[in-house]
């Protein structure tokens, strides 16, 4: 029986039947819409927020606050708690688990995943399955902690402009071009973002993906996803390049806030010595 409980945040998308099966707590990051709050996750929520920009319309997100976390960690049935965050250099909720952790009885520890969205996500599920083997609070740190410096996260982007409007990328790993058609890929890993180069078009752009799992570690990688922002047919086409994943996911649509529509990638973490 499980004696660590993980926690995370609604930005990872897992699937609701991986969330039941490892047991895994999650806490919503609301979505501030005109006239109406969404939880990340809701349904049509990424097409909404499109919608609004859109109409150029005044949107925005909101991370979980301390109170958020500490609910969330004595809600659960174990008495150790593992919490996972998004990087501290793409949001603040390390801060806010942190305080949370410091208030509650109970022993918890929060652990930057030193990424975000699907790559967030492979690290929660490696935390979850050595908890759910019935291991120790130590062993689970270990192991986010572990997949926390191997997870990949490779996705391309429709345009760069609202990256630079959020000032969360650093401004030299935007210097992507504007040219209508052209996609950017970009990288995420180890709490940095790099811009990848310019690509004629989705093919172009799914072909290079494509490329970056195959040569770094996403072939027989222990866990992979591909991850869409409400474009469920390009995630298809990028699997047919790429071959089977463990799951298909959305994108945080609290994310799509920083990043924009059309965004399409791959996560994955490599074996060790792969």
């Amino acid at each position: 029986m499980p004696t660590v409980a993980v926690v995370t945040d609604s930005s990872t998308c897992l699937p609701a039947t991986l969330l039941e099966k490892l047991n895994i707590r999650v806490v919503p990051v609301s979505v501030h819409l005109p006239g109406v709050d969404s939880v990340d996750g809701s349904e049509q929520l990424s097409k909404r927020i499109s919608e609004a920009v859109e109409r150029d319309q005044y949107v925005r997100s909101s991370q979980p606050f301390i109170t958020d976390y500490l609910a969330a960690i004595e809600d659960c049935d174990c008495e150790e708690v593992a919490v996972v965050t998004p990087a501290m250099e793409f949001a603040g909720m390390f801060r806010n688990a942190s305080l949370a952790a410091e208030l509650t009885p109970r022993r918890a520890v929060v652990l930057d995943s030193r990424t975000a969205a699907a790559g967030q996500a492979l690290v929660v599920v490696a935390g979850a399955e050595i908890a759910a083997t019935g291991a120790s609070l130590e062993a689970v740190v270990a192991r986010i902690e572990e997949a926390s410096r191997r997870v990949d996260l490779v996705a391309t982007l429709q345009t760069l402009e609202p990256l630079r409007r959020s000032r969360r990328v650093p401004a030299p790993a935007l210097r992507g071009t504007t040219l209508e058609g052209m996609r950017t890929i970009f990288r995420m890993r180890d709490g940095t973002v790099e811009a990848m180069g310019d690509y004629p078009g989705e093919q172009a752009a799914f072909a290079r993906i494509a490329e970056e799992f195959r040569t770094a570690g996403g072939v027989g990688a222990e866990h992979s996803t591909i991850f869409h922002a409400d474009d469920s047919v390009a995630a298809d086409r990028l699997g047919g390049l790429i071959g089977d994943v463990d799951f298909v996911c959305g994108f945080s649509a609290a994310m799509q806030l920083h990043t924009g529509p059309g965004v399409v990638g791959a996560a994955w973490l490599p074996r060790l010595g792969g």
